[in-house]
C-alpha cells in the first residue's frame, strides 16, 4: 500500500517537475547514446581486426611454400610435394576446406601512361566471393574467374584514371627472376579499407600462377572448424611432415615449407585489438566520469530546489527515509524512461551506419585499427553494462545528493 502510494507519488514528481526531469533525463540519453556508441564502434573494429586477419589474410593456418621448390624447374619435385600436402590435408576431419592462393609482391600495373607498384594476390574461384563479402564492390563484380579479369582498389583506379572493362598490364618478376607482363581487364573496383590493401589487384589463382611462372601456390590457406583446434590441427601436420625440434608457438620452416597457425602471426591484430579494447574502455570509463558529475551536479541542484517540498512532506509526519524514497523512486522511473530513448536513437545511428556501408574514420585510422571503415556492431552484454551503469550512477547520485538534508531541520527547508 505504502509502496504504491510512494510509486505513485514518485511518478506525479517527475511529471510536474519537468524542467528537471527533462535536464537529468537528457544528461541519462546523451551518456547511453555515447557510451552504447563507444562500445559498438569498438565491438566493429574488433570483429574487424579478427575476420580481416583470420578469415580474408591469413586463414586459421597457412602453408607457405619455398620459391626454390615453386619454380618450374623442379616441376617434379614441386607437384611430389604438393600433391603430399594435399593428401594429408584432406584426411584431417577437422579442415573444412583449404585453398591455394598466389602471392606476388614488386609488380607494376600500367595504364596508358601511369603506372603504379602493387602486390597481385591470387585466388581460386571458390574463394572469390570473398572479395565482395569483405570489401565493397563501387564498380563491376568480381567475376573474374578464368577471364583474365582483375579487380582493382578505387585508390589504384584514381591513380591511373582507369575503370570497369579497361585494359592494364600487369608486369612482375617471375620466380626464376626474369620479368613477364600480360594484359588483364578491369572487372571491378573496391572500396580499399586499410594501407593493407589499398595497392592489393586481385587475379584469378591460374592467371596470377601463369603470369610468376609459378609451379606451386605461394600459400595455402587452412579453414577449420574451430580457432581452438588451431594448435592441434599444426602439430599434427608438423608430425605428418616429419618436422622435428620445433618450436610450436612460432612459425615452423621444414621440408621447403613455412607452416603457422593465426596465432603465430597475431601479433599485430592483437595489440591493434588490445590497443582498441583498452582505449575505449578509457574512453568509456572517463565518459561515465564526467556524466556522473554532470547528473549528481543536476540532482543536488533538484533537491536544492525542492527543499520547501521535502519540509512540508516532513511536517505532515512523513520520515526522511520515506522521503528519500521518493526521490529514488524518481531516479529510477526517470533512468529507465531515458535509457529506453538512448538505446532507441543509438540503434537507429548503427542502424543507419551500417545501411551506409559502414562509418569512415579517416586515412590514419587503418594504422591504429586495421581500416578506415568500421561497422558498428552492438552485444548483449554492452547494452546490459550500460543499462546498469544508467540506472546505478543517476541512483548513487541521487543518495549523495539527499545527504545534504540529515542535517537541516525541518523550519530550515521551509524557509529556503
Amino acid at each position: 500500500m505504502v509502496m504504491g502510494l510512494l510509486l505513485k507519488f514518485a511518478r506525479r514528481n517527475v511529471h510536474r517537475n519537468i524542467r528537471s526531469t527533462v535536464l537529468n533525463g537528457l544528461g541519462i540519453a546523451l551518456s547511453v547514446f555515447v557510451l552504447l556508441l563507444v562500445f559498438s564502434i569498438s565491438e566493429g573494429i574488433e570483429s574487424q581486426i579478427v575476420s580481416r586477419n583470420i578469415k580474408f589474410e591469413m586463414g586459421a593456418l597457412s602453408i607457405v611454400t619455398d620459391k626454390k621448390i615453386a619454380s618450374y624447374n623442379n616441376e617434379q619435385e614441386g607437384n611430389h610435394l604438393l600433391e603430399f600436402i594435399n593428401s594429408i590435408l584432406d584426411k584431417n576431419e577437422n579442415i573444412v576446406s583449404y585453398h591455394p592462393r598466389m602471392y606476388i609482391p614488386n609488380s607494376n600495373i600500367y595504364f596508358e601512361d601511369n603506372s603504379q607498384a602493387m602486390q597481385i594476390i591470387g585466388m581460386t574461384d571458390p574463394e572469390l566471393p570473398l572479395i565482395g563479402e569483405m570489401l565493397e564492390i563501387l564498380q563491376g563484380d568480381t567475376d573474374i574467374a578464368n577471364n583474365r579479369g582483375i579487380v582493382i582498389s578505387d585508390a589504384v583506379a584514381d591513380i591511373l584514371h582507369v575503370k570497369t572493362d579497361d585494359y592494364c598490364n600487369l608486369m612482375v618478376q617471375t620466380i626464376d627472376g626474369s620479368v613477364n607482363f600480360d594484359e588483364f581487364q578491369v572487372k571491378g573496383v573496391f572500396r580499399y579499407t586499410s594501407q593493407l590493401n589499398k595497392f592489393s589487384v586481385y587475379a584469378n589463382y591460374n592467371d596470377a600462377k601463369l603470369l610468376f611462372h609459378s609451379n606451386l601456390p605461394s600459400r595455402v590457406i587452412i579453414n577449420i572448424n574451430s580457432l581452438d583446434h588451431a594448435k592441434n590441427i599444426k602439430i599434427d601436420l608438423l608430425n605428418q611432415l616429419g618436422c622435428e625440434n620445433y618450436e610450436i608457438d612460432q612459425e615452423v620452416e621444414c621440408s621447403g615449407l613455412k607452416i603457422s597457425s593465426y596465432l603465430d602471426h597475431i601479433g599485430m591484430a592483437k595489440t591493434l585489438s588490445t590497443f582498441n579494447r583498452y582505449g575505449m574502455l578509457s574512453l568509456a570509463s572517463f565518459l561515465i566520469i564526467i556524466s556522473f558529475i554532470g547528473i549528481w551536479s543536476m540532482q543536488t541542484e533538484n533537491i536544492n530546489e525542492r527543499y520547501r517540498e521535502i519540509g512540508s512532506l516532513l511536517s505532515f509526519g512523513f520520515k526522511r527515509n520515506t522521503v528519500k524514497l521518493v526521490f529514488l523512486y524518481e531516479s529510477l522511473y526517470i533512468s529507465f524512461i531515458f535509457f529506453v530513448l538512448g538505446f532507441a536513437i543509438v540503434l537507429f545511428v548503427v542502424l543507419i551506419i551500417n545501411l551506409n556501408k559502414g562509418l569512415y574514420l579517416g586515412e590514419s585510422a587503418s594504422f591504429a585499427f586495421g581500416s578506415t571503415i568500421v561497422n558498428p556492431e552492438l552485444t548483449i552484454m554492452h547494452i546490459v553494462i550500460v543499462f546498469i551503469t544508467t540506472v546505478c550512477y543517476p541512483f548513487l547520485a541521487t543518495v549523495l545528493s539527499l545527504l545534504t538534508i540529515d542535517k537541516k531541520k525541518i523550519i530550515e527547508l521551509l524557509n529556503n
